[in-house]
């Protein structure tokens, strides 16, 4: 699955270098010293799950001093089932209104100041449904074919909206009920749609990499040409790694962090396109893109035992993988393209 995460560090420190203690750990305490008591006091604690749950910073564990100015600090979300809800949601709601939001002395952050708050009650399935946009998650190969055809979900990148929803910890689940549903919810998608996903992620790192368009750019002596299409070349190594660690894509400006955490990826791709970032548009540059592409390739071929040759194009591995969708239907949705 690779976007569940477990709760923070107690007091480590953020990808940042903050020593600060982590807003997901405090809002464990503050289930510990407050919502714990309140399940208790309303005989909900066999029925009521509670965490934090979505795409934020502290959720991810990767919340550092930049990014808790807003949007940051303890809070909880308490989660009831269909019938549950029906009967003791609004009550729940009321009694939520004199929960703190405030432990070891430090209160949740809002846009500006204490507000919006966080804290609230939510109906389980709605719940999920808002988090990842499904009314119900696909379960067939042929309910995955939106994900293939188009880069949009509902409003926004399907990837970056599933990772999202799968970052945070849960902190009281009785009967493991929501944790189970939810990992249901944001699961990866099965191998045949992975090796889509995968192929035409290989040919797009090809289109913009030093086997085409960067050697082009450079051969015109195109400098800012060639830095944008090596930043295309970047992110398209950074998707395809998130891939091969069976990994949704979080929204670029979290990116970098995941990516760094991911546990599968090659020092000389991590390396790679962190050193090719910051080079000057030359020869030297393009060595250092060729040296990430191969990297690549023997990631490839390792997961995928195909007969490409690591002295063939990217492109060449993309209709490899891409002749292994056994599923018709699914090798066609799955297109080869920029």
């Amino acid at each position: 699955m690779g976007a569940l995460r477990p709760a923070a560090q107690a007091e480590g420190r953020g990808f940042g270098g903050s020593t600060e203690m982590q807003g997901l750990e405090l809002s464990r305490r503050l289930f510990e010293e407050h919502g714990r008591a309140l399940l208790e006091r309303l005989d909900l604690t066999d029925v009521c799950s509670v965490g934090c749950v979505g795409g934020t910073s502290q959720n991810a564990g990767i919340d550092d001093q930049v990014s808790r100015d807003h949007f940051w600090g303890p809070y909880l979300t308490f989660i009831l089932p269909a019938q549950t809800w029906r009967v003791h949601g609004r009550r729940l709601k009321e009694e939520l209104k004199d929960l703190p939001d405030r432990v070891e002395g430090i209160s949740w952050r809002g846009y500006g100041g204490p507000g919006p708050r966080k804290t609230d009650v939510v109906e389980m399935a709605g719940f999920l449904s808002e988090l990842t946009g499904y009314r119900k998650p696909p379960t067939g190969l042929v309910d995955w074919l939106p994900h293939l055809t188009r880069q949009g979900f509902l409003g926004r990148r399907w990837t970056e909206r599933l990772y999202d929803a799968g970052q945070g910890a849960v902190f009281h689940d009785p009967h493991n009920q929501f944790t189970r549903l939810w990992r249901h919810y944001v699961r990866y998608p099965p191998p045949e749609i992975q090796k889509g996903l995968l192929a035409r992620g290989l040919f797009r790192t090809w289109n913009a990499g030093p086997e085409y368009n960067l050697a082009r750019t450079l051969q015109r002596g195109d400098g800012l040409a060639f830095s944008q299409c090596r930043s295309l070349f970047v992110n398209e190594v950074i998707e395809l790694a998130f891939c091969w660690n069976n990994s949704f894509v979080p929204a670029f400006k979290w990116r970098i962090a995941h990516f760094r955490r991911l546990p599968d990826c090659p020092v000389a791709v991590r390396e790679g396109i962190a050193e090719l970032a910051s080079m000057q548009p030359n020869e030297r540059a393009l060595t250092a893109a060729t040296e990430v592409v191969q990297a690549v390739k023997h990631v490839i071929n390792g997961r995928f035992q195909i007969s490409t040759t690591p002295s063939e194009p990217l492109s060449t591995y993309a209709r490899e993988v891409h002749s292994q969708i056994a599923n018709r239907t699914i090798r066609e949705a799955a297109s080869l393209d920029w």
